[in-house]
């Protein structure tokens, strides 16, 4: 015997369909009832270079320099009408589900987040990377136009905006609040700066806002004697420079998808092709907390 079959009706089908809806909104802890982070992809312009005094003195008034392009990224706004603080996020070229639990924990705590990589579409080679060099100098002018798009958003409190990132790509947070920088050209400043095991060479202070470094003690890939150099040469600054070094953590010990610490590949460790060797990549639980913890204070303190 065959079972009955049910037709639905077009208005039928569309009155069970929100009847579900309504329901799941009442379901205790769904999505529905208690909000999840807009997200949404968006384009943002890299600021053009300022000329230099050279420039200024040979070429009209009303020239300018090229172009730098426009960047794509991910932007996240928590739940409210803001206007929030905000952070930008730079990540590696790992694949960008590494970084969604930091994205997810970063909405619970009340911040957007603007992130982008450096590795681009449509073909995600990593910019400007044709000669291998220690920096990423366009890192940092993409940062800055990714301040600039926050800034100009109603939802985003442009006063309260930070910048974050891992890496070699943590030169970024140091660089950008450099008074020597590239942002002693552009109006819009960083609060605060988050690096998390960072390449230090490029954070020479005085900076114009706080800054927070987190490393892995037994970090071989970067030098840690160089963070430890800066904090040590910035403690009469303004701002001086934090430097927290967690015991038995290597490169990437907060990110789960390395897994174990082990020597890996070029390719694994540096897929944004910096002018670096295989390295000693892998996670630790409790470095991990402890840094979030860190990170989490550092933010309150500075951008809430």
């Amino acid at each position: 015997m065959k079972e009955p079959r049910i037709r639905w009706s077009r208005a039928g089908l569309c009155i069970a369909i929100s009847t579900l809806f309504v329901a799941l909104a009442g379901l205790p802890g769904s999505a529905w009832s208690q909000g999840t982070a807009a997200s949404h992809a968006v384009t943002f312009e890299l600021p053009r270079a300022p000329l230099t005094p050279l420039q200024k003195k040979r070429l009209p008034e009303s020239a300018q320099n090229i172009p730098q392009g426009a960047f794509s990224g991910e932007l996240r706004l928590p739940p409210g009408d803001g206007p929030h603080p905000a952070l930008v996020v730079v990540r590696t070229c790992h694949d960008a589900s590494y970084y969604q639990p930091w994205l997810a924990r970063l909405e619970g705590w009340g911040y957007a987040t603007l992130t982008f990589s450096r590795c681009q579409p449509p073909d995600f080679v990593p910019d400007d990377a044709e000669i291998p060099a220690l920096d990423w100098k366009r890192g940092s002018l993409a940062a800055i136009g990714a301040l600039a798009y926050l800034a100009d958003r109603p939802e985003i409190d442009g006063d309260r905006i930070g910048v974050m990132s891992w890496s070699r790509l943590g030169m970024i947070p140091l660089s950008t609040l450099q008074y020597e920088g590239f942002a002693q050209f552009f109006d819009t400043k960083f609060a605060a700066g988050v690096a998390l095991y960072p390449f230090c060479s490029f954070a020479r202070g005085p900076h114009m806002g706080p800054i927070l470094i987190v490393g892995g003690a037994d970090d071989s890939w970067i030098d840690n004697t160089v963070c430890e150099r800066v904090e040590q040469a910035t403690r009469d600054d303004e701002f001086p420079v934090r430097t927290v070094l967690l015991e038995n953590a290597v490169h990437g010990f907060d990110i789960p998808q390395y897994g174990a610490p082990a020597m890996v590949s070029p390719a694994l460790i540096n897929p944004d092709r910096f002018a670096a060797p295989a390295g000693l990549l892998g996670y630790n639980k409790l470095a991990a907390e402890i840094a979030i913890g860190e990170v989490k204070d550092f933010l309150e303190t500075y951008l809430k």
